[in-house]
């Protein structure tokens, strides 16, 4: 049997077992159990002193690694299998997304108060990002990389005026860095406009920015799990909800069996969120299909554990595909059994919502709010955008945002 220490904002909190079988299991520490302050790991994983099988911890911690493609590149490297969970935890696992750091039996990961990191000359950041596709998470032979999970290749580390550092030994990053994508030209300034038109409506965002290394642009963004006081990191513990709905990984769009709008909403009130982080659910829903995000799945919604009561995260992930020919232009959730953009009214946005019970008033006015503030912003946004990060994207998502507008008779 192999084993991984968990620990939950730099505390002993349980162990990953890997069995003589090759099985999964997970079982919280004894002395954590006794705290009285003792958080739960997943909402799906109460205390308990009983160990938690496979079948119930799979998702949760397949969730923490990267999706799809850049996990089979990722184990293509380290010579492991991408169903290996357990092997890229213990390689990946020492910063992950939450709270959340694997460290081998008898190692401790390194805390806020001692930190570790590699700075990188600005020759060696522009390598190491230009090198992502082959080296995903920067993985080589002096730095394992970070989990991240997502589709997505992109490097976790630290920016600090404008530099890289790369944290050590399970030392807390703060940053996401995205190259922009070969098959999806302008995805840096597309997610980075997508992004500043969310907070320019209102919602809690994100910060990001675009920043150069090597002369090439890159879409940098803060992570919404860590919070600095005083020049101190500390992790903030979050899930998504694939995780807490126990969806794996690789079946995180709905018509792969992954959630529902309609499962996403009882899920929040499951988890008695506030009204409010509700009704912000609705507002989002509606505004990614106005910028006309495709990719707005079960992944790209998180809650956030500052107490014992969960919050719904900050908006993170929203980038307008349907401006791309070679991605179809479907919702990752469907709206009253329709997938596609064109098909989508507010209607029969009205009706999903329904089936999770929540009155039609309260999604009527959702629409209206967010259609009217994204009309409102957008001319002063694109303005923004031209002058600070020049790029034809924009009027690219500017025609598509009235076209769907319109949709909702609200253009």
């Amino acid at each position: 049997m192999e084993s991984l220490d968990i620990y939950l904002r730099n505390r002993l909190a349980g162990r990953l077992d890997r069995l003589d079988n090759g099985a999964l299991s997970f079982c919280y520490d004894a002395g954590y159990l006794a705290l009285p302050d003792a958080a739960v790991l997943s909402s799906t994983l109460p205390l308990s002193e009983e160990p938690y099988v496979e079948r119930d911890i799979a998702a949760f911690f397949s969730n923490l690694l990267p999706d799809e493609g850049v996990r089979r590149r990722i184990a293509e490297i380290l010579n492991l299998t991408p169903e290996d969970t357990f092997g890229l935890l213990r390689i990946l696992g020492g910063d992950c997304a939450g709270a959340v750091s694997f460290q081998v039996p008898g190692r401790r990961p390194n805390g806020a108060t001692k930190p570790r990191y590699r700075a990188l000359s600005d020759s060696e950041a522009a390598n190491l990002l230009r090198d992502l596709a082959n080296r995903p998470l920067g993985i080589d032979g002096n730095f394992r990389g970070i989990s991240g999970a997502g589709a997505q290749d992109k490097l976790i580390a630290c920016v600090v005026e404008g530099k890289i550092l790369l944290p050590l030994d399970g030392t807390p990053s703060t940053h996401i860095i995205k190259p922009d994508l070969a098959r999806f030209p302008q995805s840096v300034f597309n997610e980075w406009f997508c992004m500043k038109l969310s907070a320019a409506c209102g919602f809690d965002t994100a910060p990001c920015d675009i920043v150069e290394f090597g002369g090439e642009p890159y879409y940098v963004t803060a992570r919404y799990d860590r919070q600095i006081e005083n020049g101190v990191v500390t992790r903030l513990h979050q899930e998504d909800f694939c995780q807490l709905l126990k969806c794996r990984p690789e079946i995180k769009y709905q018509d792969q069996g992954g959630p529902s709008i309609v499962d996403c909403a009882r899920l929040m009130k499951s988890l008695r969120l506030p009204v409010a982080d509700l009704v912000s659910f609705i507002d989002r829903i509606v505004f990614n299909f106005i910028v006309g995000n495709g990719d707005a799945h079960g992944k790209n919604f998180s809650v956030l554990y500052r107490g014992r009561r969960p919050r719904l995260a900050p908006v993170y992930d929203v980038l307008s595909t349907t401006v791309y020919p070679a991605i179809a232009r479907r919702m990752a959730m469907k709206f009253d059994g329709k997938f596609e953009f064109r098909w989508i009214s507010a209607a029969k946005i009205v009706r999903t919502f329904a089936r999770a019970e929540i009155g039609d008033k309260v999604v009527a006015d959702a629409i209206a709010r967010i259609s009217s503030a994204v009309r409102s912003h957008l001319p002063d946004m694109l303005d923004m955008a031209e002058a600070e990060h020049p790029s034809p994207v924009y009027h690219d998502i500017a025609q598509g945002i009235h076209r769907r507008l319109r949709q909702l008779n609200f253009d």
